[in-house]
């Protein structure tokens, strides 16, 4: 059955001028997830990206430690939502900027936004946000053959609003799993008869202690 990898993308640029830029860790925690799916012989017969550049910059690195030359299409359904906007709107202009502080003003956010609470302009609804999500991953699933494997380099709220839409999670769930999603971490999903599955969430078994972030 077709197998997909969602990976989440490496460690941004948080409190910087450019969010959208992978620190010194962030390059590399995305090598590192690669020389693991060397190591661990994992087929990739497709590779798929958003089109933010942490996105891109990561499954550029990642496909380059695995010595995988299949290269990567970009599709901007995989792209993230705009959580720094979003935590915005709920708190003004006074956002926090340690990254502790800012969870928490996310977490209440997010929570807000997917039960319909907060729907700033602009913005997808979490329900329009996850369809797109939902439709990239299923034309990647159509695009592979039995026993072929792809990978998509995405972001925590991609692969969050695809884990609850399989497992029925509410917003307190969904805020929960957002929460944990581990920068380089691994998400598999697989597609058989009885339909699309979860088989693991965020694994990062690969990760050393010191390249461990959640932001």
């Amino acid at each position: 059955m077709p197998v997909v990898h969602l990976i989440r993308h490496g460690q941004a640029s948080f409190g910087a001028a450019e969010y959208d830029e992978l620190s010194d860790l962030g390059r590399e925690q995305s090598r590192t997830v690669g020389l693991a799916l060397a190591e661990r012989e994992v087929r990739i017969d497709r590779a798929v990206s958003g089109a933010l550049r942490r996105q891109r910059d990561t499954a550029e690195l990642c496909l380059k430690a695995a010595g995988l030359d299949c290269g990567f299409a970009v599709d901007d359904r995989f792209d993230e939502y705009d959580h720094l906007g979003l935590a915005e709107h709920l708190a003004g202009t006074s956002v926090p900027t340690s990254s502790r502080e800012f969870q928490a003003v996310l977490d209440a956010a997010l929570g807000q936004w997917i039960s319909g609470e907060l729907a700033p302009a602009g913005m997808p609804s979490w329900p329009e946000f996850g369809d797109r999500v939902w439709a990239g991953l299923e034309e990647v699933l159509s695009g592979l053959g039995r026993g072929e494997s792809g990978a998509v380099f995405t972001s925590g709220g991609a692969i969050t609003t695809i884990c609850a839409r399989l497992l029925g999670l509410g917003p307190a769930g969904c805020v929960a799993m957002h929460r944990v999603v581990v920068n380089a971490g691994i998400t598999k999903i697989v597609s058989g008869r009885g339909g699309i599955a979860l088989i693991s969430f965020n694994e990062h078994a690969h990760l050393p202690q010191a390249q461990l972030t959640y932001r």
